[in-house]
């Protein structure tokens, strides 16, 4: 019976010194690990627009359905600015889609309107039985003039395609050659 007292005084004695050194040994590996900082940073640094970030900047006119790609002519305001605090400035209430595609800046922006290019743009139509010149989009159009070439002087198939919108010119010298056509039916 004495033997067995001693074997428990002993294992109470193991479980104490046992428990006691963990602390100890916890206390100081604590402090080791919170002065080292981690060898290898998992993660992605997040990228930041610099002076020489390649920028892409893409309109997308949704009336017309072109995109015009051109330089992005407030790129300095981006300098320094993570995609976060770029997309507050440039947000999608506004119509823009910022991202990076590798080291280049995407910014896209839909515009409810028609394109530059179209806006420009020359047709004939009908005027008062007249052959006339409108220029701009046909929501916006604006007339531009009268010719003397009467409509009933054509050949029906023009007049159709007049009517149908099948002349459209993208400049005005294309406009002028077209209308030399007509002259013979003065």
């Amino acid at each position: 019976m004495k033997s067995k007292r001693i074997l428990t005084m002993m294992a109470v004695a193991v479980i104490m010194a046992g428990t006691v050194s963990g602390f100890i040994l916890s206390d100081i590996f604590s402090d080791v690990s919170s002065n080292k900082k981690p060898v290898i940073e998992i993660g992605d640094k997040e990228k930041v627009a610099g002076s020489q970030t390649d920028i892409i900047y893409e309109r997308e006119y949704e009336k017309c359905g072109h995109t015009v790609v051109s330089p992005f002519d407030k790129a300095k305001d981006l300098e320094g600015k993570n995609i976060h605090q770029i997309r507050k400035v440039y947000s999608s209430d506004l119509g823009y889609t910022i991202s990076w595609q590798g080291n280049t800046l995407i910014i896209h922006q839909r515009i409810n309107q028609f394109c530059p290019a179209d806006k420009d743009i020359y047709r004939l139509k009908e005027f008062q039985g007249m052959v006339a010149i409108y220029r701009g989009i046909e929501q916006e159009e604006v007339l531009e003039r009268v010719t003397e070439i009467r409509m009933d002087s054509l050949p029906a198939p023009v007049q159709e395609d007049i009517r149908r919108d099948k002349f459209v010119f993208k400049d005005r010298d294309t406009l002028n050659d077209a209308l030399e056509n007509f002259d013979e039916y003065l």
